[in-house]
């Protein structure tokens, strides 16, 4: 039975929640072996520190975990939903909202920014990193704009890559697999005292999806190649540069997606069955290159600055060939369009009906039931139409080329100062300047540019050992926007040293990207043959309203955090209720484009992580989060689970053997239960000359029969492996 000197740890918790003082309660590691992050406020705290919950996947999960991308690792994340829209293309949200949007997280890769300006999203398929070189990935679980700006809405993810410093010599892997995995990696680093440097190369691709619904082959497979250079550069002994670039080349598979005029399953003609022979596919092409670099100077051991300064530049290339009824480019209907979505689309539907009443009784019906007024100038243009489509219609169609290419740069300017005014105040300060430009013919109709300034802080008093008061806010003024202000404030009282109870309370915003306030989208055909001569316009056309304002949410938090050294058990738990008004939650297609504020959602619930090392050969994982909402839009209700989490045992056997088991599951994603048992075992082997070869399974078994967010996402088997060899020397 335990002893009063040795608690079980569910009796130490008790015991430490009742301010009992006990040794296991207390710091009892060396200032220097305490866990510490950086993401949270910036600043570098303990994890009872922290102002809100804080997960960290540290390179050892990550290698146990098996995944080959960053949103399969991310599962491990309490509350983190991870949704597919094809094999190629991933959404990562935390507690939910709509499955094919993923506009509200924070993403950067040691501090760079990989949300996209124009489009609002990250493409982790094209993501210019490797697994390989991730040291860890640290996640805030709410909202954090009063450090990061707006977008992050919800949390950040931070990416933080290996020091160039650590483990210099070769790395070679290569993996292969069911569903047409294949992936290679080669990294080499080296260096001295003052210059440290990696290299590494990698290439990735798979498959995708096996079959759709229907049981069709699924055309989603993916293709990548990474290249990535860091070098750390010791200029003084308190002073530091670190130098980055990166770049990937990735092609993903894509079906032909232009929807045309009318719908030509419907009718018989010769029109309709040219159309329809001329559908290729429409691969989307990605290039991205970004160079990143840090300077730090410790001026002395109370102050610190530093500057970082980064350039990216994101290319997505797509083109291809369609045919279309002459109808579509009618000068009428373009003008039609551009008065009105709704009434261009009822225009549509009407030619493709057998309505007998008239074409303008029809619409003002259906325009009456949206709400829209219906104005003489819209029935004289659909009456042009109307009168057009026997000429346009008895003879061939029209083809061409068209694009949808895109093309995002940012730069980032970003100064930070941390200063210690007094052994109990310390004070964080900085500001920043960034300039982003998508270009888009198809969907900006040209440029657009805009230009953010930032001015953020985040001051922390601690008075005694038992209390900490933290207050930050960001100022950020955006060309395209305006200004915002995002404040948070946080009590911390300590049980001890390392267990704290917080109150948090934060609002945060997201912006309006670019393509939902400002686009000018339409599509011109080039290379036209047929009835017409080109270039044309396709009477599709989509534009931003141009006055969308901010997203807000008000969050409220009440949680534990506590460390139990002696024990190897960290856990973190918290209690929230957040709310998310003005959301744009509408369909942004070129015919169906309607951004607005009308959306709110409310997120109440609990979520909870135990990560247990209970004995020097194993570590349990655990997370858990229950989330009650309320959408008002059905959109923003497809990726929340009310119940998921996670379960891992990672152990180290003799012989230099280790293995790990995790249990994934989610009860409600995108209304698909979603439940997986992934397994690992590797094997090391000593080689001479301090060279080393690791050979790995991974397993992964689907527990569910259901299709994976969509149900045109569906595999042959629920099984699924891979194979890695990897040698260092």
């Amino acid at each position: 039975m335990p002893t009063p000197s040795s608690p079980t740890a569910a009796a130490l918790l008790t015991l430490c929640l009742g301010l009992t003082a006990h040794p296991l309660c207390a710091d009892s590691l060396d200032p220097l072996e305490l866990p510490t992050v950086l993401s949270a406020t910036r600043l570098k705290q303990a994890p009872a520190d922290v102002p809100g919950s804080m997960t960290v996947l540290d390179r050892e999960l990550i290698r146990a975990s098996g995944a080959r991308n960053i949103p399969e690792i991310l599962r491990l994340v309490p509350g983190m939903h991870v949704g597919y829209r094809r094999g190629n293309q991933m959404n990562v949200n935390l507690h939910g909202t709509n499955v094919t949007e993923a506009r509200r997280l924070q993403v950067l890769v040691d501090g760079r920014s990989v949300y996209r300006p124009g489009l609002a999203t990250v493409d982790w398929s094209e993501l210019a990193l490797a697994i390989e070189d991730i040291d860890r990935i640290e996640v805030f679980r709410g909202p954090n704009t009063a450090a990061y700006g707006a977008n992050a809405l919800m949390g950040v993810i931070n990416i933080v890559t290996r020091l160039p410093m650590e483990n210099h010599g070769t790395t070679l892997k290569y993996t292969q697999g069911t569903r047409g995995v294949r992936d290679v990696y080669a990294s080499h680093s080296g260096g001295s005292l003052q210059h440290n440097w990696r290299m590494s190369l990698s290439t990735q691709q798979d498959n995708g999806f096996d079959h759709d619904k229907g049981g069709n082959d699924y055309r989603d497979g993916m293709r990548a190649t990474r290249f990535n250079l860091r070098h750390a550069w010791q200029l003084a002994p308190n002073q530091t540069l670190d130098w980055q670039m990166a770049a990937s080349e990735a092609s993903r598979q894509s079906y032909y997606e232009f929807s045309t005029y009318f719908n030509h399953n419907k009718f018989d003609k010769p029109l309709d069955q040219a159309i329809a022979a001329h559908q290729p596919d429409a691969d989307i092409r990605g290039r991205d290159f970004s160079t990143l670099g840090l300077w730090k100077l410790d001026i002395n051991p109370d102050h610190q600055l530093q500057v970082q300064a980064y350039a990216q530049h994101a290319g997505r290339l797509r083109d291809w060939r369609v045919c279309e009824s002459p109808v579509a480019f009618s000068p009428a209907l373009l003008e039609l369009s551009g008065l009105s979505q709704l009434a261009a689309r009822r225009v549509r539907s009407y030619l493709e009906s057998t309505q007998t009443e008239s074409m303008d009784s029809y619409i003002d019906y259906y325009m009456g039931i949206e709400g829209e007024a219906y104005t003489p100038q819209m029935a004289e243009l659909a009456a042009r139409v109307r009168d057009q489509v026997p000429l346009y219609n008895n003879g061939d169609p029209v083809c061409g080329r068209i694009n949808e290419n895109i093309r995002e740069t940012r730069t980032h300017v970003e100064i930070q100062d941390v200063l210690r005014l007094t052994p109990e105040l310390r004070l964080l300060s900085g500001a920043s300047y960034r300039h982003d430009r998508a270009s888009s013919e198809t969907f900006f109709n040209g440029t657009v540019d805009n230009q953010v300034t930032q001015l953020f802080g985040n001051l922390e008093y601690r008075p005694n050992q038992r209390w900490l008061f933290q207050a930050g806010g960001m100022y950020e003024y955006e060309q395209l926007i305006g200004d915002s202000f995002s404040p948070r404030l946080a009590t911390h009282f300590f049980l001890a040293p390392l267990h704290s109870l917080r109150l948090v309370y934060a609002e945060a915003v997201r912006s309006p990207d670019m393509y939902e306030n400002h686009a000018n989208w339409h599509y011109r055909l080039r290379e036209v043959t047929g009835p017409l001569s080109g270039p044309v316009t396709h009477y599709g056309w989509a534009r931003g309203p141009g006055d969308l304002h901010q997203e807000r949410m008000r969050s409220h938090e009440v949680g534990y955090n506590g460390h139990f050294p002696l024990l190897g058990l960290q856990l973190d738990v918290r209690a929230f209720q957040e709310r998310v008004t003005g959301m744009n939650s509408e369909p942004l297609k070129v015919d169906d484009f309607r951004p607005d504020n009308r959306s709110s959602i409310r997120f109440k619930g609990a979520e909870g992580e135990l990560d247990w090392a209970f004995s020097s050969m194993d570590r349990l994982r655990l997370t858990y989060a229950y989330i009650a909402f309320d959408a008002s839009n059905k959109r923003d209700s497809r990726l929340t689970a009310r119940h998921s989490g996670s379960a891992a045992w990672l152990r180290e056997w003799p012989g230099q053997i280790r293995t790990s088991l995790i249990y994934y599951g989610a009860d409600h994603l995108n209304e698909l239960r979603f439940e997986r048992l992934d397994s690992r075992i590797e094997k090391q082997f000593a080689l001479a000359d301090r060279s080393s070869l690791a050979l790995a399974l991974t397993w992964q078994y689907r527990l569910d029969d259901e299709a994976l967010t969509w149900e045109e996402n569906r595999f042959d088997s629920r099984s699924h492996y891979y194979l890695s060899a990897e040698l260092n020397f």
